[in-house]
């Protein structure tokens, strides 16, 4: 009799065990997107075998000559910098066989100015919210939107080169964002013109553990175990190499109620301008700028360069404690590039006084989760820009 209670408990017990089970799988696959950000991305690799909840291909490829460029005739493709950032990407190319797309509409009005740089200028949002078309509308001037993901800024110079010249246009704005000097020694190094040098080592430290065949297969199946494999010391979980990491250690919640996550390992990388590579790149870009400057003079324009700052910076009221002196690496190659203004002669305009005072008075100008500006913080970058310009006189014709 003792020995059938003894059973018949441990029957009951299992099978609200196994219930249990069931309902937090169902619960997590329901409400995979209320989940922080790191976790979703745990349960859409559970749920659709990639971080993301949709699959999708980059819009933007490899290229020896630029690191990265846009795919032309990409008509609203999906893109996300992280889980919880999704928008649509269509391009176009200039010319017909031009090879490049840019984020841009057909160029059938006169060019006032062209836009170069990355990611920042390409924007991770929809077209209609990038500060390049909002600058655009805000200003009326004719704007061609020449960005390019993952580059830095000798690619920038090439892009101005082959594709700003034949437009020969009155201001050529030129986004600069710190890891662009580290986006020149890539490039130069993927290419062997540059020598390795010794502290580029281990630059992809994306996690990627394949430990066992029955993890793998746990992984790919079951939100709850992706979840609590991502929650649980000590275990290495898969991280897509492309999405953004933030040190989890850091996240602030602003006095807005919204929580920011910093201290990405990677900026601290691309940015330090104490390591060599970053040195070297910027070598690489100073070239870039001078040989820049001369060609926009050239056909009497003006270069306008637009440093825009990281999201640490911005918010360092919430990260300096946090970060210490990574803060200063973060910062250090936006300052080198002030200097590199100082040197050639530039017109610089740096964004960060500007927008921590903005950020003080407003919600969140970057996104939660991933490292550029929000809707709202390319809304406010248009209109500190277009101020900025005109202050200076620099949109009159």
């Amino acid at each position: 009799m003792v020995l059938r209670q003894q059973l018949r408990w441990c029957l009951i017990i299992i099978s609200w065990l196994i219930a249990i089970v069931v309902l937090l799988e169902l619960g997590l696959r329901l409400f995979a997107a209320a989940l922080p950000p790191r976790l979703q991305e745990a349960a859409h690799i559970a749920m659709h075998g990639v971080p993301y909840p949709e699959p999708w291909d980059r819009a933007w490829v490899r290229n020896p000559d630029h690191y990265f460029i846009l795919k032309p005739g990409l008509v609203d493709a999906v893109q996300f910098g992280s889980p919880s950032v999704r928008f649509q990407v269509s391009t176009i190319e200039l010319w017909q066989g031009g090879g490049i797309g840019f984020r841009t509409r057909p160029v059938e009005y006169f060019v006032d100015a062209v836009v170069l740089g990355d990611s920042f200028a390409f924007c991770f949002t929809e077209r209609a919210d990038c500060w390049v078309t909002r600058l655009e509308t805000d200003t009326g001037l004719g704007i061609v939107n020449l960005g390019q993901p993952g580059t830095g800024s000798h690619s920038h110079w090439l892009i101005l080169q082959g594709f700003g010249t034949p437009l020969k246009p009155r201001l050529t704005l030129w986004q600069f964002f710190g890891n662009d000097f580290n986006d020149d020694y890539g490039l130069f190094s993927s290419k062997g013109e540059l020598a390795p040098i010794a502290d580029a080592a281990n630059e992809d430290d994306a996690v990627i553990d394949e430990t066992s065949q029955l993890r793998s297969w746990l992984r790919s199946r079951f939100a709850l175990y992706a979840v609590l494999e991502s929650v649980l010391p000590g275990w290495r979980r898969f991280r897509d190499p492309n999405a953004a990491e933030f040190d989890e250690r850091f996240a602030v919640t602003l006095s807005s109620g919204e929580q920011l996550q910093f201290g990405q390992p990677y900026e601290t990388k691309a940015m330090d301008m104490t390591r060599a590579v970053n040195q070297a790149g910027y070598e690489i870009s100073r070239a870039a700028f001078e040989s820049a400057q001369a060609l926009v003079s050239s056909w009497g324009g003006q270069l306008v360069v637009l440093l825009v700052p990281t999201r640490e910076e911005v918010y360092q009221s919430y990260t300096a404690a946090a970060l210490g002196d990574e803060l200063k690496a973060i910062g250090s190659a936006r300052l080198a590039m002030m200097g590199l203004c100082a040197e050639l002669n530039l017109i610089c305009y740096d964004a960060l006084d500007d927008l921590q005072q903005r950020a003080a008075a407003s919600d969140l100008l970057y996104y939660a989760d991933d490292l550029h500006l929000n809707p709202l913080g390319n809304r406010v970058f248009a209109e500190l820009l277009r101020d900025w310009l005109e202050e200076g006189g620099l949109l009159a014709g």
